[in-house]
């Protein structure tokens, strides 16, 4: 990894559109030298023009490195059980799981009874082969997820308004998504992920702010995730991973958004004394 101190992208922010000032350089699928830039306008980490994605898509790495994706969609699985207890979208619903990989959020979705569908282009959903598609299935949906995806897009904005278009009026969606804090996170940062390449967004909180203005929506809260400490696994750390966004315009109760953070405290305790030690 290197440090890069001049020059700027021609490329402008894919986030704001403000300029990008390259930071470092990271190799990427082992062998390209990928230079990472941060905006000056919102401060998001980009990956200008990232030629190796179509390479990086059609090779599966084994063993697959995403080593936290069960204990991640278990906890995200507990939240939006959550969510619909304190009244954040209605029962039953249906809902969409954009970018949803092996169908394993569909699948406990669907076992609970939701309407749910699955959208993924790339992935094989082993989970639920029957219910995610290669297409935007049409809405309006009461509840959209996207759960590790932003970061993978070149074009985020453009993503989060399509996403728009299938909420419903007082639909809800929950993207994750680490944020990128350029006061703490350097080349060595674990999200950057260089042995596969495909993150090539991290959004800032401006960034994120930002993304969700320009696509019509409103970040209304994050909720943290205590997430294994990538040099010490046995240790868990809090990150604020979960986003959820309504339209621009969609009051939302601060007695069910309270309740909520109530409820996720209390349960996250409970699941954490349930681990094996």
């Amino acid at each position: 990894m290197t440090n890069v101190s001049n020059g700027a992208s021609h490329e402008p922010c894919r986030v704001c559109g403000g300029s990008l000032r390259p930071a470092f350089q990271v190799t990427v699928l082992g062998r390209i030298q990928a230079t990472y830039c941060i905006c000056t306008h919102c401060h998001s980490l980009i990956v200008p023009a990232p030629h190796w994605l179509n390479q990086s898509y059609a090779v599966e790495l084994r063993p697959n490195p995403d080593f936290g994706m069960l204990r991640r969609t278990l906890f995200v699985h507990r939240t939006l059980r959550r969510m619909r207890f304190v009244g954040l979208f209605p029962k039953p619903c249906r809902t969409l799981d954009y970018g949803s990989g092996t169908g394993l959020l569909v699948r406990l979705l669907l076992d609970q009874g939701y309407d749910t569908w699955g959208y993924d282009p790339l992935a094989t959903p082993i989970a639920a082969e029957d219910r995610v598609v290669t297409w935007l299935p049409p809405g309006p949906f009461d509840l959209i997820t996207a759960i590790e995806v932003i970061e993978h897009l070149c074009d985020p904005v453009e993503a989060l308004q399509r996403l728009r278009a299938l909420l419903a009026p007082r639909g809800v969606m929950l993207l994750s998504t680490e944020l990128f804090d350029r006061a703490k996170h350097d080349a060595s940062w674990h999200y950057l992920t260089p042995e596969h390449g495909q993150h090539v967004t991290m959004l800032s909180r401006e960034g994120l702010h930002e993304a969700a203005a320009r696509a019509g929506l409103r970040w209304v809260s994050s909720l943290p995730f205590d997430a294994p400490d990538p040099q010490m696994p046995s240790v868990l750390r809090p990150l604020d991973f979960l986003h959820l966004l309504v339209h621009r315009e969609q009051p939302l109760s601060a007695w069910k958004l309270w309740r909520l953070r109530a409820r996720q405290q209390r349960g996250e305790r409970r699941a954490l004394r349930d681990r094996y030690v």
